[in-house]
């Protein structure tokens, strides 16, 4: 009877040894979650594992993401399944009869997903690149063309020398007409009014007083229009005038056009083209006109030609995505994002997802330290028995 109790006692014990063991043994997993000291000296095993090696835990997991989970070819295989691409199809061709059929303004969509803040904000950054982006076209074709150093005389096809005489010619008549015009207006009495006194005080002298004494000043005026009006319908001014003209437009033909742009504008080339684009090109005000648009306006009528390119534009979006997705994964830096999430991941929720995953494998734990110990003071206690018979 002696030996039974005692058999009942060494296997209770040790079960209970077992148990307690494997039982503390889980919980100094996430228990202590800091540190203890007694006197200054730090208690061993403390903190527990998981939150003393967090930081570590969170460097691994990302290092086992990067490597194994979410793989480039991994992502890559998904990408180019079939199944990914049909619904990819089908999400764009949805898109595409919803908004075709839309009554709202492109303005007034793009505030369904933004506030108006963020809206005027992407207006004026697409103002501003579609600005810079048509300057820098316009900019390459005047560089690459070098029409800097071209001359006025090459953007003139059709120019030829009946062309500058003929040119030269209108523009003496033209020219020669509206000093005449200027002449016979009121004006032009009290200038050459005052051209007439001058010449007369400039005499000076006994002739000029005595000029001016008996001279009738509006007499002469008129005998100076008429003898300038004679002078204007002269051949020899005619001819004199149209050569002038002639051998100036000479001159500009082979004028640079840049050197031609200096002189007219007083600025460099390439700034007064920035200007001129920024002038003529009201991207602004197109923004705005196209935010006033119905989608329905927009997509409605070109629904169909849409919906026939949503094949080729899903494929075009699915193999960019495919070739470039080893720059994505370095841009994303996807390790540091896990390391960050697993270091601001509370250990208590850290403790209760895996208790809720794996509590019944760790109770089974628990037991089995039982179940071991409990055979291990069965062996112990008859060892004991059989050796104390001897």
């Amino acid at each position: 009877m002696k030996e039974f109790w005692f058999v009942i006692i060494s296997v209770s014990v040790a079960a209970f040894v077992g148990g307690v063991t494997n039982h503390l043994a889980i919980k100094m997993l996430f228990h202590p979650r800091r540190e203890i000291r007694w006197f200054g000296i730090k208690l061993p095993f403390t903190p527990g594992l998981i939150p003393k090696r967090k930081e570590e835990i969170g460097r691994s997991l990302g290092k086992v993401v990067v490597t194994h989970l979410v793989t480039k070819e991994g992502l890559q295989g998904m990408l180019l399944k079939p199944v990914f691409r049909g619904s990819i199809e089908n999400r764009l061709s949805e898109t595409i009869n919803l908004w075709a059929s839309r009554e709202d303004t492109l303005e007034q969509t793009l505030l369904r997903y933004w506030p108006p803040e963020r809206v005027e904000a992407i207006k004026q950054r697409l103002e501003g690149w579609l600005t810079e982006q048509t300057r820098e076209k316009v900019l390459d074709i005047w560089n690459r063309g070098k029409l800097d150093e071209l001359p006025i005389q090459a953007l003139l096809p059709e120019w030829s020398e009946d062309r500058r005489e003929d040119l030269a010619r209108k523009g003496t008549e033209a020219l020669l007409a509206q000093i005449k015009e200027e002449l016979s207006s009121p004006r032009s009495d009290q200038m050459l009014r005052k051209i007439t006194s001058g010449i007369l005080e400039q005499g000076g002298g006994f002739l000029g007083s005595l000029a001016g004494m008996f001279m009738d000043e509006n007499k002469m005026t008129a005998r100076v229009k008429a003898a300038v009006l004679r002078q204007l319908d002269s051949p020899e001014l005619y001819s004199l005038i149209g050569s002038f003209i002639y051998r100036k437009l000479q001159d500009l033909e082979q004028m640079p056009l840049g050197d031609a742009i200096r002189l007219a504008t007083h600025k460099d080339p390439q700034d007064w083209i920035g200007d001129l684009v920024k002038t003529w090109l009201k991207w602004g005000e197109w923004l705005e006109d196209a935010g006033r648009m119905r989608l329905s306006d927009i997509i409605g009528s070109r629904r169909d030609w849409l919906l026939a390119q949503v094949p080729a534009v899903s494929g075009g979006l699915i193999n960019l995505l495919a070739n470039n997705l080893e720059r994505m994964l370095e841009a994303i830096q996807l390790p540091v994002i896990v390391e960050d999430e697993v270091n601001k991941f509370p250990v208590e929720q850290v403790e209760e997802i895996i208790l809720s995953l794996s509590g019944k494998e760790f109770r089974a734990i628990t037991w089995l330290g039982v179940l071991l110990g409990g055979v291990i003071g069965l062996m112990q206690s008859f060892i004991y028995i059989w050796m104390g018979q001897y």
